[in-house]
């Protein structure tokens, strides 16, 4: 990359593979068929649209896990090895163009850091190291921060498993839950009072999620042992702060939820429906 470089986000990612459409998917499309369409990549999409966004997955997905690119061109399947060669093509107009995307803004600053003087600059000027939300990290974002903690291994991070919202953008709860085992001398700091929740909801809360079985078949947890608790000073209303609403198909639990609301409105419980969370 070269000085003043343009870091694309979601809608310049896809105006920027729009633009490069056919350089990226030559070779990988279908003959159009009686009505002129084509299909794209062993038939997997209909239309360039449905194509690119297709494709932003895969290789955002590529770029955050640091897959190797040569083994996915080496593989049985022929959509994956497709793939890989157009994440090659993909990569190479990115700094034709002097432009990087988020993810691989992510891989780069990763390999300045293990594979440059400059980056091992940086790495002793990192006293301490601090994240929070680690719940939502990816594996880049791992070894990224791992990295930047290296030189003093001096590294907090904050975060609770059940609040991982975004799978949908790589991330992954291991990341937490694995974080003892790969931080020699790990000193763990349960948070377990919530000040916010009325005691009603946090015991609604914490009986709900412990009864669920949160081991899979091959043993791995995908939540830590806890208990959530109220705050013991607080003082909590007498109200109904958890109620349930349940229907005999979704459209009649639908009807029962507006005629809820429609209840709390008409009593003036609530001023509008953007009350009711």
């Amino acid at each position: 990359l070269g000085n003043n470089f343009d870091v694309l986000d979601d809608l310049t990612k896809s105006l920027f593979m729009n633009d490069n459409f056919d350089a990226i998917v030559e070779g990988f499309s279908s003959e159009p068929d009686e009505t002129g369409r084509q299909k794209y990549f062993s038939d997997k999409w209909s239309t360039k649209w449905t194509a690119i966004d297709g494709m932003q997955g895969y290789f955002s997905r590529i770029a955050e896990e640091m897959i190797d690119v040569e083994k996915l061109k080496d593989s049985d399947s022929e959509l994956v090895a497709q793939v890989a060669v157009a994440y090659e093509r993909y990569m190479a107009l990115l700094l034709e163009k002097n432009a990087v995307d988020f993810e691989h803004l992510q891989v780069f600053f990763y390999q300045l850091l293990k594979n440059t003087t400059e980056g091992q600059q940086v790495l002793n000027a990192v006293k301490y190291v601090m994240v929070d939300e680690y719940q939502d990290t990816n594996f880049v974002q791992e070894q990224l921060v791992l990295t930047l903690a290296s030189a003093t291994n001096n590294i907090c991070v904050v975060g609770d498993e059940d609040q991982s919202l975004y799978r949908f953008r790589g991330a992954t709860v291991r990341n937490i839950l694995e974080f003892p085992s790969r931080v020699p001398n790990c000193h763990q700091i349960i948070l377990d009072t919530n000040y916010r929740s009325h005691e009603k909801i946090v015991k609604a809360y914490d009986d709900y999620m412990k009864s669920h079985t949160w081991v899979d078949k091959d043993g791995h947890r995908f939540r830590f042992d806890k208990t959530i608790l109220a705050d013991p000073e607080g003082k909590f209303s007498d109200y109904p702060a958890v109620i349930r609403i349940s229907g005999a198909s979704k459209a009649d639990e639908a009807g029962r939820l507006a005629d809820f609301i429609k209840h709390l409105l008409d009593h003036g419980i609530v001023k509008d429906a953007s009350q009711v969370a």
